[in-house]
């Protein structure tokens, strides 16, 4: 048990370690092979909201309640995390992530998010969001971001201020997934929706996938970027957008979840989706073969968190109430 609320969790790129966001302000960071043979410090004056590992360095990334944007020297010899530098913004750091290729990473707090290159300086800032940010993700290529707020989603390039891309929907956006490809970007949204664009958009209006029971907090798509995995109640919901997409198409539907699910992540690489509750239950799917799962572990707790090892031979669970557990999936 990590004694706290866990938020969020991210691998070092060389699969040894697992870092754990703790509501407590602390950052903990685990051995796969002991997780028990953990270095834990105080990294923040109230809760830590993100976290995220450098895909090539012993970097980790942190933002925090009190509005603080911090990178650590997470060099497996200290016993702590070293603070290399930091830098302030008003209000929560609601989003905070390394761009794909490692040169760059974003961190969000309110209407306004920054763009910071490797050496921790400034490089832009956008400030004229009509609305809190409740989703900032990159572009799978690294060269842009996507922010959503309510009623709006837009696209940006790396050093620009204004976005190339304009969508406006009237729904209360949480989260986003952008396809590896980049030819696919998905929202869910509270209203128990899932708002679908086929890249570039060419004036085309959205698709609109409606009917979920609860709000859509979670998204992931496969790796070949023609499944997208979907929460917003007790049932996985996954979209088909091969050939002419997901409109007028049944979605695959996976039953196991006793109550909503809570967090997914599908593999990389791989063929294999995890799925976490909020009754604690952890399931594997592999979709593109069909819908039955199989229940891999029961934890004590809501899943707050599950992420993939860069080598996808395991993957890391955490809950609401400071549960951890590392399963090889091998």
């Amino acid at each position: 048990m990590l004694g706290d609320h866990v938020r969020e969790l991210a691998w070092s790129p060389d699969s040894s370690e697992v870092a754990a966001a703790l509501a407590s302000g602390e950052l903990v960071l685990l051995k796969r092979e002991n997780p028990s043979q953990s270095r834990r410090w105080k990294a923040h004056g109230f809760g830590v909201l993100r976290v995220s590992w450098h895909p090539k360095e012993a970097l980790v990334l942190s933002g925090g309640e009190e509005g603080l944007v911090k990178v650590w020297n997470a060099n497996a010899e200290a016993e702590a995390g070293e603070c290399l530098r930091q830098d302030k913004m008003r209000g929560w750091i609601e989003h905070a992530a390394w761009s794909p290729d490692g040169r760059f990473a974003l961190a969000t707090a309110g209407k306004v998010l920054r763009v910071y290159d490797a050496q921790g300086a400034v490089t832009s800032e956008v400030t004229d969001h009509a609305s809190t940010i409740a989703s900032a993700i990159w572009r799978p290529d690294g060269n842009g971001f996507l922010t959503a707020c309510f009623g709006r989603v837009q696209l940006f390039r790396l050093g620009e201020r204004e976005p190339y891309q304009d969508l406006p929907r009237k729904f209360g956006h949480l989260a986003a997934a952008w396809s590896a490809n980049g030819k696919h970007l998905a929202i869910g949204a509270q209203e128990g929706t899932v708002t679908y664009w086929r890249l570039p958009i060419d004036g085309r209006e959205p698709l609109s996938m409606s009917g979920y029971p609860e709000k859509v907090r979670s998204l992931s798509w496969d790796p070949t970027s023609r499944w997208l995995a979907t929460g917003g109640g007790e049932i996985v919901t996954v979209w088909d957008v091969s050939g002419k997409g997901p409109q007028g198409t049944t979605p695959m539907q996976l039953k196991g979840h006793p109550a909503r699910v809570s967090a997914l992540a599908y593999q990389k690489r791989g063929q294999l989706l995890v799925s976490g509750g909020r009754s604690g239950d952890v399931w594997l799917w592999r979709p593109a073969r069909g819908t039955g799962g199989i229940k891999v572990a029961q934890l004590d707790g809501e899943i707050t968190a599950v992420a993939w090892s860069p080598d996808e031979r395991c993957v890391a669970i955490a809950t609401a109430q400071g549960g951890f557990s590392i399963l090889s999936v091998a």
